[in-house]
């Protein structure tokens, strides 16, 4: 079954279920994974877990379809080490 029917049987509101979809699809390329449970959540009126497992679910079938990369999100530890190497450099460069 796919994602947009799960959806289309649980919707509280007038929203289609596809403009719901781009709308949670949306909000994983922006990385607020958060946001996009919140938001089916409240639009389907599931449970966590299973909010979570589908959002999931969407950002799995999105990286396959090439619509995300996956890949290219750095996340918080690939920015502290980019600042650890940036000082490192730094002060490498002061004292020679």
């Amino acid at each position: 079954m796919s994602l947009e029917k799960v959806i289309s049987v649980d919707v509280e509101n007038e929203e289609s279920p596809s403009q719901q979809l781009d709308e949670i699809k949306r909000l994983i390329k922006a990385r607020q994974k958060i946001q996009a449970i919140k938001l089916l959540r409240e639009e389907t009126g599931r449970g966590l877990k299973d909010s979570k497992e589908m959002v999931e679910q969407i950002e799995q079938q999105m990286v396959a379809d090439g619509e995300l990369d996956k890949a290219g999100s750095v996340g918080c530890s690939g920015m502290i080490l980019l600042a650890a190497t940036t000082i490192g450099a730094g002060t490498v460069w002061l004292l020679a």
